[in-house]
């Protein structure tokens, strides 16, 4: 029984009760999953020490101060402080979060980041769920990007689409809601990001939208925006406004679920139209604003210019840049509707680009085939203020789309005659010289100049005209400016400016110091432009003119910069406003006179037909080699104004192609435009020049004579005074009077006194008149008043008086009456005039 008992009982060991139920650790699949899990743990350290933590380490070398540097929009403003474009790469307007309504931002929490206030930077459960419907979907359906990450992958470029790119993404988004705050991350947000059509940020999206600023934007509008973000350029509202009500439809019922918006509410703005604000045509697509914008990169380097953000007050006048822009393109069209017009048009290329780009489309050309190149008729213009430099128009070209190529300020060409003043005033400058200075107006031989090889055109030495006539005779310097007469220019340039068949290095120092920095080249053609120069500093030379010879030390753009704290970060400096002596005053304005003349009746007299208003003005044409290159300079009181017209690839525009037929009409609408509140002055002579007057007709000193009869409309023949006044340098000798006039023309009055003395020598009253006939009549040497004349009494006509070579008075003996006593008496003292009064006021 006992035994039976034993057998009965289990067996025991050490390790327990044997023959009982394996215990589940005992088990082959615990073993197999501890092993797992332990495996797992093995790879999760391993993948951990290898990708995480390197990644994670990588995390922590991002400079999170990189999140606060965004390139913003620069306002440009014009010199009246008017808003006239924006220049950047990207455009965004950077704004706090204060001035974006709570609407925009539940919206986008709503649509981007329903979590967003209580989460670290990662949304796990949001990653959770993406992770749960892209496994159901096969595909990746689902994003988890929270607006932290978001952040930081714009930042950063974290754009591989990766995993180890959405961890780096995690730890950075991490590290920055540790260091900043949720507004500012919302406000980093808004501010960076993509919203379609180059607009960055929220502002930009507002005004670019909706034409309001984001502290403006109602709720429909704040959902419509907030629905672009997840594919801005496939939603965006002005090209799919379709697909565009569709995301806001669903961001409002997002709204809705969210608890930001009632569901009536949301029903009512669904059923609102798309509305967007009207585009206009991008201003920063012109030469004016991409100098400025050169200029600003200039000034403040390219890394601290691509922040942006900055207000740039430039000199810009945008009415004048507008007419200027408007003269151009017209004008320039005008000529390309000339009969037989050789050359490629505007219109023809606009033809051009559309089938290029046709053809594209259609497959029919390769992807990559180059874009069509501009072959027409280009021009540029500059306006210029003349009292410092600034630029108040520019235009270097007809179309900066179709060539960003800036003639105005790029462009080096020959200037043909438009460099002619500066061979006078270079001239004048010297004792001796001066606008009656008598030149040869005669052929001269083609090799004595070539310009254009050793054969030229006739024109080139002849007269800027289509049949160039020459008097053979000797004719004045002013004649010789105002009508263009080249053979005499050539012939006073190598008086004044050649030696040994070279330039002179003085003449070459004068042209600099006017404002031509380009090197003339060192031949006789360059007195004819056959030296290339720029538009720019063409402008900058023409404006001594006007100014006495003065100038101003540089031209600028850009008068002040401040950030977007209103800080000052550039300042134009006051050196450059102050001008510069660049010319003798009384050649400068000798030189004046003579452009003067040749606007109204030398090779500018056009510029009448052209409807040039009645004002004082200056200016000079510019025609080159084959009518290739066409200038006109030219300047009021206030402002200069230059305008080149040419192809790129030099070739002549059309036979007698004359700068005066093309270039004038654009210069004189501009200078028309640039009158308009900048009323042109008298541009006054020298106080240190002599005034003498000066028969038109001898070109020698006037005398009471200078009279021409000539008949007026109304058929009758009046006296006309045909003399006009030259302003000379003190001490200049000339003095030779007028031996034309005789007294034929003479008024009535005069013409019956002048009878008297010569014819009726016989009657009472002049009974001894035949005594002093051929008598020399004394005439005044000197004004009568020096200083202001506060009685505006009648001026006196100086006339000429004997002198010697080096132009001191001729001694003559002065008869005297010793008297009727004793011959040995002394004569009589005769004494010298008093000296003219001089006034005090």
């Amino acid at each position: 029984m006992f035994g039976k008992d034993l057998e009965t009982q289990p067996q025991t060991n050490w390790r327990g009760v044997s023959g009982l139920k394996t215990p589940f650790y005992r088990k082959t699949w615990f073993s197999a999953l501890m092993a797992l899990i332990i495996l797992a743990g093995v790879a999760a350290l391993g993948a951990y020490a290898i990708i995480v933590a390197p990644l994670k380490a990588k995390a922590e070398t991002y400079d999170l101060t990189e999140i606060r540097k965004l390139e913003a929009a620069s306002i440009i403003y014009d010199r009246n402080g008017d808003e006239l474009s924006r220049i950047y790469v990207l455009n965004r307007t950077p704004v706090p979060i204060k001035d974006v309504p709570q609407h925009f931002i539940d919206a986008l929490t709503a649509q981007e980041d329903s979590r967003f206030f209580s989460h670290d930077g990662v949304d796990y459960i949001g990653l959770i769920r993406a992770v749960y419907l892209n496994f159901r979907a096969g595909e990746v359906t689902q994003g988890a990007s929270t607006i932290t990450q978001q952040l930081a992958r714009q930042t950063f470029g974290l754009m591989e689409k990766s995993y180890k790119r959405k961890i780096m993404e995690a730890f950075v988004a991490q590290r920055i809601e540790r260091q900043y705050s949720k507004p500012e991350i919302l406000e980093l947000y808004l501010n960076r990001i993509f919203f379609g059509r180059n607009f960055y940020g929220i502002q930009a999206a507002a005004l670019g939208y909706f034409g309001k600023d984001a502290r403006d934007l109602t709720v429909e509008e704040a959902a419509t925006i907030a629905g672009l973000i997840k594919s801005p350029n496939n939603i965006e509202p002005i090209r799919h406004p379709k697909r565009a009500i569709k995301e806001r439809n669903y961001v409002l019922d997002r709204m809705v679920i969210e608890g930001s918006l009632s569901r009536d509410d949301a029903e009512s703005l669904k059923l609102k139209p798309m509305v967007t604000a009207p585009q206009s045509s991008d201003p920063r697509l012109s030469y004016a604003f991409d100098k400025v914008r050169q200029e600003v990169v200039a000034l403040l380097g390219e890394e601290r210019a691509a922040i942006g953000g900055f207000q740039i007050y430039t000199s810009i006048d945008k009415d004048l840049q507008r007419a200027a822009e408007t003269a151009m393109k017209k004008r320039l069209a005008e000529v390309e509707t000339r009969p037989n017009y050789p050359h490629q048009t505007y219109t023809q290329f606009r033809g051009i680009l559309t089938d290029w780009r046709s053809k594209i489309n259609k497959h029919e050309l390769p992807a990559d085939t180059p874009r069509p190149l501009p072959e027409y008729l280009q021009g540029a213009a500059i306006v210029m203020d003349n009292s410092d430099g600034s630029i108040l128009a520019m235009v270097g070209g007809r179309d900066f789309i179709d060539s960003q190529y800036n003639r105005a300020t790029d462009g080096l060409r020959p200037v043909g005659t438009a460099f002619t003043p500066f061979v006078y005033a270079a001239a004048f400058s010297k004792p001796g010289y001066f606008p009656m200075t008598p030149l040869a107006d005669e052929p001269l031989s083609n090799q004595r100049i070539m310009i254009g090889g050793f054969t030229g055109i006739l024109g080139e030495w002849g007269m800027e005209v289509d049949d160039p006539k020459w008097s053979r005779q000797p004719i004045s310097s002013r004649e010789a400016l105002v009508g263009s007469h080249n053979s005499a220019t050539v012939r006073l340039g190598e008086r004044v400016a050649l030696e040994g068949g070279r330039l002179k290095q003085d003449f070459k120092d004068f042209v600099k110091r006017a404002g031509i920095g380009t090197e003339l080249r060192d031949y006789p053609s360059s007195f004819l432009g056959a030296s290339e120069a720029r538009l720019d500093e063409m402008c900058l030379a023409y404006s001594c003119f006007p100014t006495q010879g003065k100038r101003p030390a540089k031209q600028h753009l850009i008068q002040r910069i401040t950030d977007f704290r209103g800080k000052t970060v550039y300042q134009l400096d006051e050196k450059t406003l102050q001008p510069v002596r660049a010319m003798d005053e009384i050649a400068a304005y000798q030189v004046h006179t003579c452009l003067s003349e040749a606007l109204h009746r030398g090779t500018g007299a056009p510029s009448i037909e052209y409807g040039l208003g009645d004002f004082p003005a200056g200016g000079k044409t510019g025609t080159h080699y084959e009518f290739k290159d066409l200038w006109f300079l030219g300047y009021t009181s206030s402002v200069t104004c230059g305008v080149w017209v040419g192809f790129d690839k030099q070739k002549t525009i059309y036979p007698g192609a004359f700068s005066n037929k093309v270039a004038l009409p654009i210069w004189t609408d501009i200078i028309n435009a640039s009158t308009k509140g900048r009323t042109p002055q008298e541009i006054d002579p020298p106080e240190s020049a002599d005034r003498v007057e000066i028969c038109r007709v001898s070109g020698l000193r006037a005398t009471d004579y200078c009279y021409d009869k000539v008949k007026g409309p109304d058929g009758v023949e009046r006296s006309v005074r045909s003399t006009y006044y030259e302003y000379l340098r003190p001490g200049t000798s000339y003095n030779t009077t007028c031996p034309i006039h005789t007294g034929e023309g003479l008024p009535a009055d005069l013409a019956a006194f002048h009878r008297a003395i010569v014819q009726n020598a016989n009657t009472a009253m002049m009974a001894d008149a035949n005594k002093y006939v051929n008598i020399e009549p004394v005439h005044l040497q000197d004004p009568i008043i020096l200083g202001d004349d506060p009685y505006n009494s009648e001026k006196p006509v100086l006339r000429a008086r004997p002198v010697n070579d080096d132009g001191t008075p001729i001694l003559r003996a002065v008869p005297v009456d010793v008297g009727e006593g004793d011959p040995t008496e002394q004569p009589i003292i005769q004494l010298k005039p008093p000296p003219p009064m001089k006034i005090e006021l």
